[in-house]
């Protein structure tokens, strides 16, 4: 019989790509197994101890984490939804079951260099995360800011921000704005949308003023859902943060491309220098194209045009929400 925390919704959640926020929400209620190797004085004397005493540990004693190393020569930090994933990962080794929040304190607090968590892994379904990332949702606007470089490949900021540009897509949000809207959206500002955006990866011709180029690795696919319209729908949750990379005029038409941020990580990407300059260039190149290619029509009817008629981070009147609104 299993014994210790049930973690079968958070197993399930792991099964769906889709489901990223509320794979996150799961976790960090979760208790989960994490590998360790004690040392080897941890329980000396308990031999001699007899049902009812009180076991004090000798000193020094205390655990090592029985972390592995991929093949890029990467440390991880194994973690288990349970024992029998642990048995299916075929990993052989005490452990102790930890709540999330307190395994990412204790983790922040660690001297060995850990790129990332796996979830369950060599199992059939597991999950990764980059460590900082991973801290970075268990802490509180109290704590003292992570010094951070964004030049150095080891840092916080940089981790982060890769994981932001990391197997992203392009997609596109058309729209007629007025001038005096398009110009509040200034390269380098963080705005958030408190509705869905809907987004389509056809990109053809404008029949719009502007439009909304976005950059994402975690939108929904709902295209599956679709009954004829063809649009290739994908959706932003509610409440999605979204950083200005670039705004660009061209043939009279603009062009204001955004940056999907990872929830709770914002505040990483404040700083300008977050703004990747060939993600930039990329995007000028596949809107000046768009101007020799077809009019797509099925992401040009009215009901789709309908659909993208709000501006991203704006009410109704122009004026950007806060972040905290």
């Amino acid at each position: 019989m299993e014994h210790g925390p049930n973690n079968t919704k958070l197993e399930k959640l792991m099964e769906d790509p889709q489901k990223q926020e509320e794979f996150i929400e799961e976790l960090r209620k979760s208790q989960l197994f994490l590998p360790v190797i004690f040392s080897e004085n941890m329980f000396e004397g308990i031999e001699d101890s007899k049902p009812g005493d009180v076991f004090t540990l000798k000193e020094p004693s205390g655990y090592d984490i029985n972390f592995f190393t991929d093949n890029n020569g990467n440390r991880a930090i194994p973690l288990f939804t349970s024992s029998e994933k642990m048995e299916e990962g075929g990993l052989k080794s005490s452990a102790m079951v930890m709540y999330v929040p307190d395994l990412a304190n204790m983790f922040k607090r660690t001297k060995n260099n850990y790129k990332y968590i796996a979830i369950n892994p060599m199992c059939e379904i597991g999950a990764d995360m980059p460590i900082v990332p991973f801290i970075k949702l268990f802490a509180t606007k109290e704590e003292e800011p992570i010094d951070v470089d964004m030049n150095n490949p080891e840092s916080v900021a940089y981790m982060v921000c890769k994981a932001a540009y990391d197997n992203t897509g392009l997609f596109v949000h058309d729209i007629n704005l007025p001038n005096e809207w398009a110009e509040k959206y200034e390269i380098g500002t963080l705005i958030k949308e408190r509705g869905f955006v809907d987004m389509t990866n056809k990109i053809g011709q404008m029949t719009t003023s502007h439009r909304y180029a976005i950059i994402s690795n975690h939108v929904a696919n709902f295209s599956q859902f679709e009954d004829g319209t063809n649009w290739n729908l994908h959706t932003a949750a509610p409440n999605s943060k979204f950083k200005v990379l670039d705004v660009f005029t061209y043939n009279e038409k603009t062009q204001i491309l955004l940056l999907h941020l990872i929830e709770n990580l914002e505040d990483f990407f404040v700083d300008d220098d977050t703004i990747d300059g060939e993600y930039v260039d990329l995007a000028r190149k596949i809107f000046e194209d768009s101007f020799k290619k077809e009019i797509i029509e099925e992401v040009n009817t009215k009901e789709w045009l309908e659909r993208c008629s709000f501006p991203i981070g704006m009410d109704n009147d122009g004026n950007l929400w806060g972040l905290d609104d």
